[in-house]
């Protein structure tokens, strides 16, 4: 008898454990965080909690209300100021937008990026939300430009937790991942607010560890490399990695050129601080990429392995954006150019022939250069279009 009750002692202990275990995953995994702000007003502060909602609309206004609240703990507060009052939200096809009132533009300029920050890191918990969209007055928000502020997710917002936030930098980021096959790279453009706090070419780096928003893009790097230190002194930026940073990924892994080249191009095309880059592993430039390219070197922007579609889809761009400028400009002068036209033609009818034949004559000697310098500049010229629009 005394052995049975030990075996029934011992199966509802661990039947009791299982059960104590079972809550406690279903309590961590309806576990919510509230972004609120530090007592300074100058990062971030996270708060664990576990709301009672049943359904979509009243998780967010729960969540909502709960950000709304003055917290009793006093190292922090709400990131809502209490004049910005909270109009309600409706569901998009491809954002959530939330509505606030016009209060809303009186904030200053960090005021109003951790309340964005705050509510899209804490809404974009809520499933079946991927993006937030904030309008005023139901008119979408727009930055001192006046530009629209598109809808943003969690990782919109970059932040360093320990250093706190003096203000925010919005930058629009020219990321290149590895094609499907992994040879060459595609473009990817990623606009981001980042503390500035934060260097511009680690927060490149770091977009670049998150992964492309694409399918068809190739894995850069193992999940669990890190970022050491990151440096830029006389136009080169050198960047520390951990020894991860080595590994290649196991899955859907670009070429050890590509993966290198997608760091450095990046970095050179968005940051106008860095002309090349230069890599170190655990604090050594000794060391072969992937057993293929010696890291002794700095590499500067590589063109050739940018894939030929995307390379053609800029230069379309920026020829298109060129003809609109020369349209704009020619119709604001059409009208002087043609009062100019007419009140000349009939005084210089006579001699435009040696008017025209003499300026053409004089045009290279009076610029002090030959017909073939000027071709050369040209022709220079030319080329650094092409590498800029690249």
């Amino acid at each position: 008898m005394s052995v049975k009750r030990g075996l029934t002692a011992l199966f509802a202990a661990a039947a009791m454990l299982l059960l104590i275990g079972g809550c406690g995953r279903q309590e961590q995994s309806s576990s919510y965080t509230i972004y609120y702000v530090n007592v300074s007003g100058t990062s971030l502060y996270e708060v664990s909690y576990v709301p009672s909602a049943e359904t979509f609309d009243e998780m967010v206004t729960e969540l909502i209300g709960k950000m709304e609240e003055i917290p009793s703990d006093a190292t922090y507060t709400s990131a809502i100021p209490q004049t910005v009052e909270f109009q309600g939200y409706e569901r998009g096809i491809d954002a959530l937008r939330l509505d606030f009132s016009g209060e809303y533009y009186d904030m200053s300029n960090t005021e109003e990026v951790l309340l964005r920050a705050a509510v899209v890191k804490t809404i974009c918990q809520i499933p079946g939300v991927t993006k937030i969209m904030i309008t005023v007055d139901t008119e979408q928000l727009v930055d001192a430009n006046g530009d629209a502020i598109a809808a943003m997710d969690a990782e919109s917002f970059i932040d360093t937790k320990d250093g706190g936030i003096n203000s925010y930098q919005t930058a629009s980021l020219v990321l290149y991942f590895p094609n499907q096959d992994g040879t060459q790279l595609k473009k990817e453009v990623r606009n981001v607010d980042y503390s500035s706090n934060m260097v511009l070419e680690r927060v490149i780096v770091e977009q670049l560890i998150a992964g492309s928003e694409y399918s068809d893009r190739s894995t850069i790097f193992a999940s669990s490399v890190e970022i050491l230190d990151v440096s830029t002194k006389n136009g080169i930026c050198t960047i520390d990695f951990s020894e991860e940073f080595n590994q290649t990924p196991s899955e859907n892994a670009g070429s050890a050129e590509a993966a290198l080249y997608a760091i450095v191009d990046s970095i050179c095309e968005t940051s106008d601080n860095v002309d090349g880059v230069k890599f170190t592993v655990e604090g050594s430039g000794n060391v072969l990429f992937r057993d293929e390219i010696d890291l002794g070197s700095v590499f500067i922007f590589n063109q050739n392995i940018i894939e030929t579609e995307t390379l053609e889809s800029d230069m379309e761009m920026s020829a298109a954006g060129s003809l609109a400028a020369d349209a704009e400009g020619s119709g604001a002068s059409l009208d002087m150019e043609t009062e100019a036209a007419s009140g000349s033609s009939s005084a210089n009818s006579s001699d435009s022939s040696d008017s025209d034949q003499e300026a053409a004559s004089g045009s290279v000697a009076d610029s002090g250069e030959t017909e073939e310098e000027i071709q050369t500049e040209a022709s220079a010229v030319s080329d650094g279009v092409l590498a800029g629009a690249n």
